[in-house]
């Protein structure tokens, strides 16, 4: 079957190409009832606009590409980062944009990337996370004018669009819950304090302790690479301390599988009165045995937020319209 064109459509109603194509952009001076008829008549004859011209036209690629942090090939993969991604498309689905992913893996130069995709005119909008303070990232694509969005935020002066969930209060509530269960040596275990999120969490833990009157012990907030393999080598390293924690609060949801490994194996399990608080993005650990706490969060919905602002940033809405910080909920299963 022949595909449906403008031309298809103006024989098929009696009208002339311009006056339908006017109508399916919702043109002010093509009558509503014309415009209805017109939409009507495209949905039933399976017209759908030939990319291609609009590009030539517009200027536009419609593609966006996300650039979000990855595991390495040899390590546990993350089931956030699958809901996130998930999150993105179902937004873009019905419109003319087609998403392309670049998994930011461990030691890539991010901003390298970043540049071979704006300097090649490859997208109209970027997404990307583990925002530091001063982003370079950030700051090149102000400069270039490019739409964005970041999943974090940062400290730069010039406002940016941004989703972000209140970390600091995520890593307060999960202290202050084990704290509360009487927990005096807690852990957290993080990713490096070279990205803003991980230090506003160290605050959110400090201030737990300080409102309840308990010595923090810097010894028990350790930061690097954030994955099952350190989660599990965290543990273990913490659990051959002189005076070991009893409370664990973790960064997400692989960490944690690692950390739960390493706690068993220091001979450390359920019945040891250890607690974990996982920060989660997923309902991952209510599948364990026992469940743990849970921070949590749902990167599907943060996936879908992050494609609204830029599609919207794309349209021309100004940054500051778009910035959001949202709080996770703590959810108890000890």
């Amino acid at each position: 079957m022949a595909r449906a064109t403008l031309k298809t459509l103006a024989r098929h109603l009696d009208l002339s190409v311009t006056t339908v194509s006017r109508a399916l952009k919702d043109g002010p001076e093509v009558r509503p009832d014309t415009v209805a008829r017109v939409k009507e008549a495209a949905r039933a004859l399976g017209y759908v606009p030939h990319l291609s011209g609009i590009k030539l036209r517009t200027g536009r690629t419609f593609t966006i590409y996300s650039m979000l942090a990855a595991p390495r090939a040899d390590e546990v993969g993350d089931a956030g980062s699958v809901a996130l991604m998930q999150g993105i498309h179902e937004v873009l689905e019905g419109t003319p944009y087609s998403l392309t992913a670049i998994p930011m893996l461990p030691g890539m130069d991010r901003l390298d990337t970043l540049r071979r995709v704006v300097e090649a005119g490859l997208a109209d909008g970027i997404t990307f996370d583990l925002t530091r303070p001063q982003d370079d990232r950030a700051k090149y694509l102000l400069e270039r004018d490019l739409p964005f969005v970041t999943f974090g935020r940062t400290e730069l002066f010039t406002p940016h669009a941004y989703f972000d969930i209140d970390n600091e209060d995520a890593a307060y509530q999960a202290t202050a819950l084990l704290l509360r269960k009487g927990h005096r040596r807690i852990a957290l275990i993080d990713r490096s304090l070279d990205y803003l999120y991980t230090r506003q969490r160290l605050a959110g833990y400090r201030r737990a302790h300080a409102e309840a009157g308990v010595d923090e012990d810097p010894a028990l907030a350790t930061h690097g690479e954030l994955g099952a393999a350190r989660g599990r080598e965290a543990a273990l390293a913490m659990c051959r301390l002189p005076d070991p924690p009893t409370g664990f609060v973790s960064a997400n949801e692989v960490a944690t599988l690692g950390m739960m490994a390493g706690l068993r194996e220091a001979g450390r399990g359920p019945d040891s009165g250890i607690e974990v608080v996982s920060r989660d993005g997923t309902l991952l650990t209510a599948y364990l045995n026992p469940p743990i706490n849970s921070c949590f969060y749902s990167l599907h919905t943060a996936g879908r937020r992050l494609a609204e602002f830029l599609l919207r940033r794309i349209e021309g809405e100004s940054a500051e319209e778009l910035q959001e910080v949202v709080r996770a909920e703590v959810i108890e299963r000890g």
